[in-house]
């Protein structure tokens, strides 16, 4: 037998060995938790309960508290770390909705004022300002008035910036 087949045998049996001392350790983890029982989850879900106010589950009040103190004191500031955080999120989503709702507003407003700029440019300049008023939603008559011109040219001007409305709205559709 060479120095080679020597050194891989010796490997061989190495992981054999530490593969068998693997095993015996994942035995032991497994036995020490069932042995708590589940105790220390209870015992989190238990304070979480009692600290939102609610009544805790009958289950989780017959729960061993001793075995999982050790636990729980583990993960007590951690999860009132994550309360912290969750609350903060819950600022910043609220925050995002607020600017989201100004977002919207502000945009429904430009298109309006868009529209206005559009109307304007197809119509003479004569009847400009009739049209943009024709589009507020003016009467024919304070239309006339305003921009001294006839009732009957306004109540034109009306209906055509509202036909005009009618088939942007279909086109948009």
């Amino acid at each position: 037998m060479g120095a080679r087949t020597l050194i891989w045998t010796l490997v061989g049996l190495l992981a054999i060995y530490v593969a068998v001392q693997l095993l015996r350790i994942g035995r032991q983890t497994r036995s020490s938790r069932s042995e708590q029982g589940g105790a220390a989850p209870a015992r989190i879900a238990q304070t979480i309960d009692d600290e939102n106010g609610g009544d805790p589950a009958p289950e989780l009040a017959m729960a061993d508290a001793d075995a999982g103190d050790d636990a729980f004191e583990r993960l007590a500031p951690e999860l009132r770390l994550l309360r912290q955080e969750v609350g903060q999120l819950r600022a910043e989503l609220e925050a995002q909705r607020d600017d989201s709702d100004r977002l919207n507003d502000r945009v429904g407003r430009l298109e309006q004022a868009l529209a206005g700029v559009h109307a304007a440019q197809q119509v003479s300049p004569q009847y400009r300002e009739a049209v943009m008023l024709a589009r507020q939603g003016l009467e024919s008559e304070a239309i006339a008035e305003r921009c001294s011109i006839s009732v009957a040219e306004a109540a034109l001007v009306r209906s055509l910036a509202q036909r005009g409305e009618d088939e942007g709205a279909r086109d948009d559709a």
